[in-house]
């Protein structure tokens, strides 16, 4: 009677077991679409913190340009679908923005339409025309290792852009995301005694892009007029001090979720 028992129970057991596995084997591969959602009504918003150096107006003294800030809100949302000439489904990307204002809170202020983009997810890629160039995004399925270029659409220089991370928990903002992602999209490593340039975009599952931040500025001195100003070591000395404390010329900015959710039910 005790090895009945024994036999049910191990039969019990494979059984679980042989279905448990079959069940995962048959579980479609984790492509990594949902850090790319497309569902209508999908939005995000973001703070824009922007930095502009104007090289035509250098200082003449210290050789740094005047900078303009600009601080402002972007809200992207998905308006609709509807199918391309290649009969694909597209989104249609609305863009809203909201300007700054010292004295009025952003909650105050209405939205006011800015620019409409559209938007590609294919078996492969995550594509997003932005201001009519068009730019893969994101590469699937998601995996350490993979390197794309992200201007094979479009006729700018090739760029390899790649996954630094995923799936990794991250707080951007004020929010904490359990599966967040960073593509590097071009960095030129900050050993350029004359510029930098980053540009990386971070993505959270079921939410999209999170954060993007774009360095692409520049420091040179004149020839002659710094190491005459300041000695025969001074050029040394100037290209001694951090890029980003002596930029005369190109432009920062950052954009960082600020919240997001969906417009329907």
């Amino acid at each position: 009677m005790k090895k009945k028992y024994y036999l049910l129970a191990f039969a019990a057991l494979f059984s679980i077991l042989f279905f448990s596995c079959k069940k995962d084997k048959d579980a479609p591969p984790d492509m990594g679409y949902n850090y790319f959602p497309t569902q209508q009504g999908k939005y995000v918003v973001y703070d824009v913190d922007s930095t502009f150096y104007n090289s035509d107006s250098i200082n003449s003294n210290t050789h740094l340009a005047p900078a303009t800030t600009y601080r402002f809100q972007i809200k992207e949302k998905v308006q609709s679908i509807f199918y391309d000439n290649q009969n694909r489904p597209t989104v249609r990307l609305e863009r809203y923005i909201k300007y700054h204002n010292d004295t009025i809170p952003y909650s105050l202020i209405d939205w006011t339409l800015r620019d409409v983009w559209v938007e590609n997810r294919t078996a492969t890629t995550a594509e997003k025309v932005e201001e009519n160039v068009r730019y893969i995004k994101l590469a699937f399925p998601v995996r350490s290792n993979q390197t794309w270029n992200g201007n094979a659409q479009n006729t700018l220089d090739e760029w390899d852009y790649s996954y630094g991370y995923f799936d990794k928990q991250e707080v951007i903002g004020a929010a904490t995301f359990d599966s967040a992602m960073q593509v590097t999209q071009f960095d030129d490593g900050g050993n350029i005694a004359i510029q930098r340039k980053l540009y990386i975009e971070k993505y959270a599952r079921n939410v999209g892009m999170v954060y993007k931040q774009v360095i692409d500025v520049g420091s040179q001195p004149p020839v002659g007029w710094y190491s005459l100003l300041y000695g025969t070591d001074s050029l040394t000395n100037f290209y001694n001090i951090p890029i980003l404390q002596r930029v005369n010329s190109g432009m920062q900015y950052t954009m960082t979720v600020n919240s997001y959710g969906s417009e329907f039910p």
